[in-house]
């Protein structure tokens, strides 16, 4: 009887352990999407791929739902921020760890471009849509360990850095400019 139950526990425990081994990923990167981060110089003109001049950034945030995003790490360590690459609006940080996620289970994720180093102290900031959508599943604990894989990162396009907004005129705001102007007509 103590042999079943010992070898029922060491099952058990290799069970559970492949099982916690298993985590949710995705490419952390949007050449697969298509979709590059643009720059604006101002408001109103052109929007371009962005350049690689300007220190922009981008950070994948993830999690089992929009109120509990995290920051995506690559599976190979390092930093969550992610420079943009040779190509002028496109990003590479290999595969990211959706942490609170389930392996292959459908995460939240939102894209953040940002000019300079720190997403929070960061100017001209840019914030994608809150999207959705199903993660890879990879064992981080097999041996000989197999290299990270994941599902193409869906990102929006649009996504667009810079360029100070400038708010459109409200209708009393035209009104009375042109209450203004007819009385100064008026005058004369």
């Amino acid at each position: 009887m103590k042999k079943l139950a010992l070898l029922a526990t060491i099952t058990l425990m290799g069970v559970s352990a492949t099982c916690f081994s298993q985590v949710a990923t995705v490419n952390l990167n949007n050449f697969d999407s298509n979709n590059s981060i643009m720059y604006m110089a101002s408001a109103g003109s052109p929007a371009v791929a962005g350049p690689l001049n300007l220190n922009i950034n981008v950070e994948l945030l993830g999690g089992p739902s929009a109120t509990q995003l995290q920051p995506v790490v690559p599976s190979s360590g390092g930093s969550a921020v992610i420079p943009l690459s040779a190509v002028a609006g496109f990003f590479d940080g290999g595969v990211g760890v959706v942490p609170g996620v389930t392996a292959g289970a459908t995460a939240t994720f939102q894209l953040l471009a940002f000019i300079g180093t720190d997403p929070s102290a960061a100017t001209g900031a840019g914030v994608s849509a809150t999207w959705t959508e199903a993660t890879g599943s990879w064992n981080n604990a097999a041996v000989p360990p197999a290299p990270a894989s994941g599902p193409v990162l869906n990102n929006p396009a649009g996504i667009t850095v810079g360029g100070a907004a400038v708010p459109e005129p409200s209708t009393i705001a035209l009104g009375l400019l042109g209450l203004g102007a007819l009385l100064i007509r008026r005058r004369k």
